[in-house]
């Protein structure tokens, strides 16, 4: 969820600990995001900006992503303006999602001078803006101008200034009577969450839930579930919120759903919600961190799986329309046999085909009811010839079916080959999996390397495949995407060990080590619930794995990689279901 008021309140509070550090360098990593590294004596504070439309924050960093090498011009602006400045003061507009970074430093003509860094974390009007001090904009990581919004442009040589103020009351200026004008005379079935959230600045959706909460109320109730005392909890519930932030006392927490997916992220305990779901944080930045810090890893990855999928979508529908054109033309070539036929009826009847015939009709000795059967003839040739010519096209014929057949099968185990790529793209876990899908890709000739790409440097080191433990103790390998799986099978496996692949549909590789030794049916059960569900078949039931020996299974030459062949295989049925798969998935080994 976005960062609300009350977050940023602590955030500001948190970075009180930034004031009279020196700003030693500062990076650009994402289009939207800057690296601010701080100096204090004995201390290198990191701090993230960000601006992304569904990540936008602030915090101090323990992790921090990788320096691209060519910074983008909003960070060499930054860099003029602000590298080897003291950050003096930082501030939070009410309780606005604004921070404000106030920084001295010598200007252009060695004079000291006075810049503000102003982050707005706002959702889709997100941005991070420098501003001099007779307050005109230098830049933005965003431009503004009249065509996006005619009513506040942010544009360099523009005057800064605030986003208009919401129809709302904060909770530091709250009074009973505010209070009352805006609550007493709503709808009587408008939800207190709702009524909250539009009446009090600063606070998100959650903040809103827990304040009705505390007030002794459900998240579900309605205004009209409130009776006087009902309207005097709530509004000292959000009176006493204004003091702990006054106070700075706060108590950040993430909230994750039953299966451990954070959720959200709150500056305030969320008492609203099971404790089970709720991490505690003794640091706001360590929570934000966390939370937007995971979120964005996760689209992020989303994004580049969607654009392998689509480069891997569009060949698959170029193969799709050549096999079309491929099949139409092996149909045609199917009248070869007719081509025979023809010529062979002709050769037989030579003595009733005079020259000059346009056409003739014979006995049709190869029909079961030898029935009589018209053939056309070109007037200008011989009997003879006109035999001949259909031999003739027969042969063309029969030389193109075989051609084409070549070429459509060449076409199939292509179609086969992008079908794996999408599966290992769909089971892609991190961003070094996408990176080694993307740069077979390239090497496959499917994708163009960037230009930035294209600079000599060291090749990343190649992920690993899965080993998991199975409960005889014996290691399972999984491949991950097409060259992990060459290397399970022909660098991990060896010839008396089993190899597994679910029948006729992408996925991974995948090896049991037998060390010589039988394959317990515990393990090998285990083994095949693995190749099913990291498989397009990994929501299926009863998918079909077959398995054989390693020494069965053999790459065709010039086979595109994770393309194999195999034999003397057997078939199990397995399903997939997360009762049968989370057990042995928490077996993984990690080496």
């Amino acid at each position: 969820m976005a960062i609300d008021g009350v977050s940023i309140a602590a955030v500001a509070l948190e970075l009180q600990g930034l004031a009279n550090s020196r700003i030693t360098k500062i990076y650009q990593p994402e289009r939207r995001e800057i690296i601010v590294h701080c100096r204090q004596p004995g201390a290198s504070l990191p701090l993230v900006l960000s601006s992304d439309v569904q990540n936008a924050r602030a915090h101090l960093a323990t992790i921090l992503p990788e320096n691209p090498p060519s910074p983008p011009a909003f960070c060499m602006l930054l860099r003029k303006y602000l590298e080897g400045g003291r950050i003096v003061a930082i501030a939070q507009p009410s309780l606005e999602r604004i921070l404000e970074f106030s920084i001295e430093n010598l200007g252009e003509r060695g004079e000291l001078t006075n810049y503000r860094l102003i982050v707005e974390m706002m959702g889709r009007h997100s941005n991070i803006i420098l501003v001099n001090e007779l307050n005109i904009v230098l830049d933005a990581i965003t431009r503004v101008d009249s065509r996006i919004n005619r009513h506040r442009e942010i544009l360099p040589g523009v005057p800064y200034v605030l986003p208009p103020k919401q129809d709302k009351t904060y909770p530091m200026d709250l009074t009973w009577q505010t209070f009352l004008t805006r609550l007493a005379p709503a709808e009587p079935r408008a939800r207190l969450t709702r009524l909250v959230l539009d009446s009090i600045g600063g606070i998100g959706p959650l903040t809103a839930k827990e304040l009705v909460y505390r007030s002794g109320h459900d998240t579900t109730s309605t205004r009209q579930d409130l009776d006087e005392a009902g309207l005097e909890a709530l509004y000292k519930t959000i009176v006493d919120l204004a003091k702990s932030i006054e106070q700075g006392a706060h108590s950040p927490e993430l909230l994750k759903d039953a299966e451990g997916k954070l959720i959200d992220v709150s500056a305030i305990a969320l008492t609203h919600c099971p404790a089970e779901h709720r991490q505690t944080f003794d640091s706001i930045s360590l929570a934000l961190e966390l939370f937007y810090g995971t979120r964005a890893a996760h689209s992020k990855m989303a994004s580049a799986k969607a654009n392998l999928s689509r480069v891997v979508g569009g060949h698959l529908r170029r193969v799709d329309r050549k096999l079309t054109i491929q099949k139409e033309a092996l149909d045609q070539a199917e009248a070869a046999d007719t081509h025979r036929i023809f010529g062979e009826l002709l050769t037989a009847n030579l003595y009733r085909v005079e020259k000059g015939m346009e056409s003739i009709t014979v006995p049709n000795f190869y029909a079961p009811d030898q029935g009589e059967i018209e053939i056309p003839l070109d007037a200008r040739l011989t009997p003879s010839g006109n035999a001949q010519a259909y031999f003739r096209r027969y042969d063309k014929a029969k030389k193109t079916k075989i051609a084409g057949q070549r070429q459509y099968n060449r076409t199939l185990r292509e179609k086969k080959y992008l079908e794996q790529v999408q599966a290992t793209i769909d089971l892609a876990q991190d961003s070094r999996d996408i990176k080694e899908i993307a740069r077979e890709l390239i090497e496959e000739s499917y994708m163009k390397a960037k230009q930035a790409d294209s600079r000599k440097r060291r090749p990343p080191a190649p992920s690993l495949p899965l080993r998991f433990r199975s409960q005889d103790g014996l290691d399972i390998y999984v491949g991950r995407n097409n060259r992990q799986n060459d290397h399970v099978t022909f660098k991990i496996g060896r010839p008396d060990d089993i190899w597994l692949h679910v029948k006729e549909i992408p996925g991974s590789h995948v090896i049991i080590k037998s060390h010589g030794g039988e394959i317990p049916s515990q393990t090998m059960e285990e083994a095949a619930l693995l190749a099913a569900y990291y498989s397009k078949a990994q929501d299926g039931e009863n998918v079909p794995v077959d398995y054989t020996l390693r020494k069965h299974v053999r790459k065709p030459r010039g086979a595109r990689p994770g393309m194999v062949i195999y034999d003397h295989q057997r078939t199990l049925y397995v399903s997939p279901k997360p009762n049968t798969i989370e057990p042995i998935r928490a077996r993984i080994v990690r080496d």
